[in-house]
């Protein structure tokens, strides 16, 4: 009996993974005759779609040079046999070995690198494999390369296999091509979702369907390419806390920095790899934002209820939202304008005569102590009294593309104080300070909805089938669910009180008492260039820290956050004991429902060059020479 060929070839200095599964042609037998002179049983070929009845060398030259500008799986050593797939009434008349003409119409191939079995003639899909160095994935994913069906999951170990960009060069869907990972919360039909955590892996099912989050990215023509690592149950956790697995590695700067929680490999990997163009995360309480942030990327929190959340785990579909990283605007925009309100075309950007108002939180007067970290406010912009030359070199390049934003979007900013807004404007029976108002609403709705909405039922389930052990997890992600166990119900319904008083305060007194004409924009230091190594502890002495956040207009408002990378500012690292370059990212806030307003602000921005499209690795904008400000 014929031993099945190995899935996996060397072509030229690369490996590919030969899909055996998705036979996509048959060459006729007088074609499989002329494969006789190969030793190998799996031939490299390029399919090239040719409408002309010649096909001359030049002709091959050029076609490989576009092949090369447009493909980073295809290479020159698939040239072994050429396939002209052409119209049936051309008779191409060539007589080289290499090149077979078969007609187009009999045969699901496009331009592309594919391989053929000698024996047999069957032409197959070829996937690239690449290494996961930054340890963002849980596995890969084949997909169907001509459906939106999953074919099988790849190991790690074996590398992360990637379809080539040609096989949709003629794919007029919205997405076509783009390559995408998922995180690890999200059901992909067929496979099992993780949550982060073993024991929860050990004792779930494959999904029965793909989440229609996914299945929306799919049906657009995106690729899917893997599945991305988590925080145990999406929690808030360190590198350190880690239990299960190995924390994905922050690629910026010195490659020694925390990648931040709980959509950590889905930033590390679109910040690391340059053949992906952007992942999904979600996004609680941060998930998405703050991991932007530290890897200067664009990120995606949508407004919540827009985006499906049917197959998407998370500590509660009160505040979680599903969203993307990417690198490059145009695609952040696309695709995220898509996941919101699908359609056919990008919307244009608009004429600058619409309005803005423009909202910019500064911190408290510091008389005494113009820290920029005074009191932990950093998310918040320096005081209009702090003098210029107290401003860390980060504030100072916010503080440009601020001004850029003021010009190109033709507005003044608005600063105001928002703890002394809302001590002067309080909502009926809501406590003065604002941190004693809703700080605690977040930690209270979803420790709460995490264990009573099914973690304690795992639980409990995990401890009947294990002779009364229970689950492992960290201690921090037990410290909570434990918090959330014994949350009297009458705190939970002054949570849900207090949430429902911010959110109409932000309506009528924040954004309501400016320009009702105007798209109102928030504006916000997101992440400032800080170093934050991911060897160092976290003091867990406090569980929460229950005093008010910028987030909070994402999950208490269901507010549109997109986090914008900015600049990045150079620091000493004490792991290379030299100098290194971290991300500065501002976050742009609107009322629910405008995101498509601020995706045309985007880009708008970025086509005036105030932002830019960042490059993977370690720097943002490798070779950059912009002086610092002074």
């Amino acid at each position: 009996m014929a031993q099945e060929p190995s899935p996996f070839i060397s072509i030229g200095t690369s490996t590919y993974h030969v899909a055996l599964e998705q036979r996509l042609a048959n060459l006729s037998p007088q074609l499989v005759k002329r494969l006789g002179r190969f030793d190998d049983d799996l031939i490299p070929c390029t399919a090239i779609e040719w409408a002309g009845p010649e096909f001359s060398p030049s002709d091959l030259q050029t076609t490989c040079e576009k092949f090369v500008k447009n493909n980073d799986v295809w290479c020159e050593d698939f040239l072994s046999v050429v396939i002209l797939l052409q119209p049936s009434h051309l008779q191409h008349g060539i007589k080289r070995k290499r090149v077979f003409s078969v007609d187009k119409s009999k045969h699901k191939l496009t331009d592309g690198p594919f391989v053929i079995s000698r024996p047999t003639g069957h032409i197959f899909p070829v996937f690239k494999i690449l290494p996961d160095t930054h340890k963002a994935f849980v596995s890969g994913i084949i997909q169907e390369t001509t459906s939106t069906s999953i074919s099988h999951e790849l190991v790690t170990s074996n590398g992360i296999a990637v379809p080539s960009k040609l096989y949709s060069i003629h794919d007029e869907r919205p997405l076509a091509g783009l390559r995408f990972a998922v995180k690890d919360t999200i059901a992909l039909k067929g496979t099992k979702t993780g949550y982060g955590n073993r024991a929860w892996f050990e004792s779930c099912s494959p999904e029965r369907r793909t989440a229609p989050a996914i299945r929306l990215l799919l049906d657009a023509g995106a690729v899917l390419v893997g599945k991305l690592k988590t925080t145990e149950f999406a929690e808030g956790t360190d590198p350190c806390e880690w239990l299960d697995d190995e924390c994905p590695y922050n690629p910026r700067g010195d490659g020694h920095q925390k990648p931040s929680s709980s959509s950590s490999g889905s930033a590390v990997a679109a910040a690391a790899y340059d053949w992906l163009d952007f992942t999904v995360g979600t996004d609680t309480g941060g998930s998405i934002r703050h991991p932007a942030g530290v890897q200067g990327l664009y990120g995606q929190r949508p407004s919540h209820g827009l985006v499906s959340l049917e197959g998407v785990l998370g500590a509660t579909d009160l505040f979680n939202t599903v969203g993307i990283f990417a690198r490059d605007v145009e695609i952040f925009a696309r695709v995220g304008s898509h996941f919101v309100d699908p359609i056919e075309k990008p919307l244009p950007v608009v004429s600058r005569g619409r309005k803005y108002n423009l909202l910019y939180p500064t911190r408290a007067p510091q008389i005494d102590n113009p820290d920029q970290h005074h009191h932990g406010q950093h998310r918040w912009f320096p005081h209009p009294s702090v003098d210029f030359s107290f401003w860390t070199e980060a504030e100072k390049r916010i503080e440009s593309v601020v001004q850029g934003l003021e010009a190109r979007l033709n507005c003044e900013r608005i600063a105001f104080n928002i703890n002394e807004l809302w001590r002067a404007t309080p909502p009926l029976g809501q406590p003065r300070s604002l941190d004693e108002a809703v700080g605690y609403v977040y930690s209270a709705i979803t420790t709460a909805s995490a264990y009573h909405g099914g973690l304690d039922k795992f639980i409990r389930d995990h401890v009947d089938a294990h002779d009364g052990a229970p689950p492992g997890m960290s201690q921090v992600v037990g410290r909570r669910l434990e918090h959330g166990r014994s949350l009297p119900p009458q705190k939970l319904a002054e949570a849900l009180e207090a949430m429902q008083a911010f959110r109409e305060w932000t309506d009528t007194t924040l954004f309501g008492s400016y320009d009702q004409d105007a798209t109102t924009l928030l504006v916000f230091p997101q992440s400032c260039g800080r170093p934050d190594y991911r060897h160092e502890v976290p003091d867990r002495t406090e569980l929460f820290n229950d005093s008010f956040s910028i987030y909070s207009f994402g999950y208490l408002v269901g507010c549109p956050d997109y986090t914008i990378p900015v600049a990045e500012v150079p620091y000493h690292s004490a792991v290379t004991d030299r100098l290194e370059h971290l991300p500065v990212s501002i976050s742009l806030v609107g009322r629910p429902g405008s995101d498509l307003e601020l995706f045309d602000a985007l880009r708008q921005l970025h086509r005036a060059g105030i932002v830019r499209d960042v490059a993977a690795g370690p720097r943002l904008y490798p070779g950059d020479t912009r002086k610092q400000s002074k």
